[in-house]
């Protein structure tokens, strides 16, 4: 069952979340993804790739908005529409809107999730948080911070999250393939019409792995930035 929390010193915060906060780049307002997590339920938490129930969705988005409300994180739609207003063009995919803006030390990309879903079509908003945690946990280089929530024009919940910008070129797909395989992972299946790798050595599994979610920095390294993971535990 969801554990019923009060404010903690890390989040408790004096206003609602603004567009200010956006346009900055998200710096007095960001936390880790696990942080809410945590504090919303003890509970193992399934994984992103597993569908949920409406009523489970229903569950945890109406306990995510009342954390969010206590802790003063919802963006109003009123805030919304002067952060879209500031921001400039908007990029992202079929799971996310995404601005890339300037921070505190540098570049990074705001993001909220888009379709009335939570990434994936049935996935509930704590296993949206669950993935987050476990991305950054695995790639810290680019971990993904949590902002806020607020509501899309059809009442549905939206999801806010800051990245870092990632400088670099997308690889080929051959070349990201031939890189994995150094690394051991190997193509496995294609499930929910993206690839999926399992790690030889762990069996875990790294799923979206294409190009485009992969960038080459200047010194060489492969950076994932919008992958998941799967079997690495219930513990984000």
């Amino acid at each position: 069952m969801p554990a019923k929390t009060r404010p903690t010193s890390s989040t408790l915060r004096p206003h609602q979340a603004s567009a200010a906060e956006l346009i900055a780049g998200g710096d007095q307002i960001a936390i880790p993804a696990k942080q809410p997590l945590g504090e919303l339920t003890q509970a193992p938490v399934a994984e992103y790739v597993l569908p949920a129930s409406p009523s489970c969705i229903d569950r945890e988005e109406a306990t995510l908005f009342e954390w969010a409300e206590r802790n003063h994180r919802i963006f109003s739609s009123e805030e919304i529409q002067r952060f879209e207003m500031q921001a400039g063009g908007k990029g992202g995919g079929s799971e996310h809107d995404a601005w890339v803006v300037m921070g505190k030390d540098g570049k990074v990309v705001i993001r909220r999730t888009i379709q009335d879903s939570y990434g994936f079509r049935f996935s509930s908003p704590f296993s949206y948080l669950r993935r987050m945690a476990e991305f950054s946990r695995q790639v810290p280089n680019a971990a993904v911070s949590f902002l806020g929530v607020s509501r899309n024009l059809r009442g549905n919940g939206v999801i806010w999250t800051v990245q870092p910008y990632i400088e670099g070129k997308h690889p080929t797909q051959a070349e990201l393939v031939a890189e994995l395989k150094l690394q051991q992972w190997k193509p496995a299946v294609t499930q929910h019409n993206h690839l999926v790798f399992v790690h030889i050595p762990t069996g875990i599994r790294m799923h979206d792995v294409h190009a485009g979610n992969f960038i080459r920095q200047n010194n060489g390294s492969l950076i994932p930035i919008d992958v998941f993971f799967e079997g690495l535990g219930i513990d984000p």
